[in-house]
């Protein structure tokens, strides 16, 4: 049984990762840190006992760590899961890049997940298969869509694509629009221009439940794997 810690367990996608751990058969939830103005009493939890802390430095045991967290410091997260020997899947957005400082110095496997969604992950493998063709580019822009509780613009899943659109393509800038609304969950549409048509790739979360459901998956595949920095496509991949 993987015993599951979430940072930020009464957010939106907490939550949602509380709703499918009830229903997992392999994987526990022992407790969750509630941060910033989020109210921990709207969820249900399961009648295993979950202990709900306040303070990282009441941790003291799990197999997984994943930060949903909006304010919480992911450095002094990664420094807690080193500590008790916690694997750890930053699905935060909006706290700058981390690689650099955590590969100076990492003893544990790190799953870098701005987008927990497999469909996200298949459709930058598509985005390697496009690179391949010898495509006439006259420019792409990705545009993206969330609820407008969402607290950073562009969002990190956008910013992933772009990152790996400019590596792939070879392009020097790539437009981001973004758009917020009441309910959207999530959209990401890529829009290659060629000469005289218009290639586009879109993933479109219907329900918060798939990023739960994939963060389920992705804590499986963590939990395995030796020291070093992973992604979402490492998982989808292997």
């Amino acid at each position: 049984m993987i015993k599951l810690f979430i940072c930020g367990i009464s957010g939106r996608l907490g939550s949602s990762i509380v709703d499918e751990v009830k229903k997992a058969s392999n994987i526990s939830l022992i407790g969750g840190l509630v941060s910033g103005r989020e109210d921990s009493s709207t969820i249900n939890f399961s009648p295993q006992g979950v202990q709900i802390i306040s303070d990282l430095n009441d941790l003291t045991d799990a197999d997984v760590v994943i930060d949903c967290s909006t304010s919480l410091d992911l450095i002094k997260i990664k420094e807690k899961c080193e500590l008790i020997g916690a694997s750890l899947i930053v699905a935060s957005t909006g706290k700058g890049d981390f690689r650099e400082i955590f590969n100076k110095s990492l003893s544990i496997p790190v799953l870098a997940a701005p987008n927990l969604s497999i469909g996200i992950a298949f459709l930058s493998n598509l985005l390697n298969y496009v690179s391949e063709k010898k495509l006439s580019l006259k420019r792409i822009n990705i545009e993206e869509t969330h609820h407008n509780k969402k607290i950073d613009t562009p969002s990190g899943t956008a910013l992933m694509l772009k990152k790996e659109l400019i590596e792939l393509l070879n392009v020097d800038e790539i437009e981001i629009i973004s758009n917020r609304d009441e309910s959207s969950v999530g959209t990401h549409k890529i829009n290659i221009y060629l000469e005289d048509e218009i290639l586009s790739l879109e993933h479109k979360a219907l329900d918060r439940k798939t990023f739960a459901l994939g963060a389920l998956n992705l804590i499986e595949w963590i939990h395995r794997k030796s020291p070093g920095i992973y992604s979402v496509q490492d998982a989808l991949n292997n």
